[in-house]
Order: structure tokens, then C-alpha cells, then sequence
């Protein structure tokens, strides 16, 4: 029980983090600060295992049907922020790799 719990817990931190990532990328025409070091993190959360990196998918997943998002721009980040692109953001994203 307390695994579950820890583990939704981790899953509600990586969902606030994409969400905020989302908002604070998406106001302006070149990524701030507070976007590129919540990529970053991000980034570096998928990165540590692949349940990680497999919840991570599934949080951006949502987040790219819920919210507008220019893909053009999205495709930059990763150079722009300097973060590997671990995870491409994406329409139509498989998160089942």
C-alpha cells in the first residue's frame, strides 16, 4: 500500500512539472528560463529508469492533447534549452517503447 501511494505521489510531481513546463513554455515566442530548467528536470526524471521514462511519456501524452501546442516550436526546445530529447513532443506519441 505504501509503494502505491509513493508511487502515485512521484506520478502527481511529474504531471505538476509538465504542466507547469507546458504553461511556462507556451507564453512566449522563445523559451524562459523557468521553461528550460523544467525541461531539464524533466528530461533528467525520464532519464533515471524506464518506469520513469514511461510515466513521464504518459504525463506529456496528456499534455499534448490538453493543451494547444505549436509542434514547430516544441521540436526546437531540446536544442534551444539544452537538455537531451529524450522524449519527442509530439501529436501522436507511443509511450509503449
Amino acid at each position: 500500500m505504501t509503494k502505491i501511494i509513493l508511487t502515485l505521489f512521484a506520478l502527481a510531481l511529474i504531471v505538476g512539472q509538465i504542466t507547469n513546463a507546458t504553461i511556462q513554455c507556451g507564453r512566449a515566442t522563445s523559451p524562459s528560463q523557468d521553461c528550460c530548467v523544467g525541461l531539464q528536470s524533466l528530461a533528467k526524471t525520464a532519464a533515471a529508469s524506464q518506469p520513469n521514462h514511461k510515466d513521464t511519456c504518459n504525463c506529456i501524452k496528456v499534455a499534448v492533447q490538453t493543451f494547444a501546442m505549436d509542434y514547430s516550436k516544441a521540436k526546437q526546445l531540446p536544442q534551444l534549452c539544452n537538455y537531451p530529447s529524450i522524449i519527442p513532443i509530439e501529436p501522436n506519441l507511443d509511450c509503449s517503447k
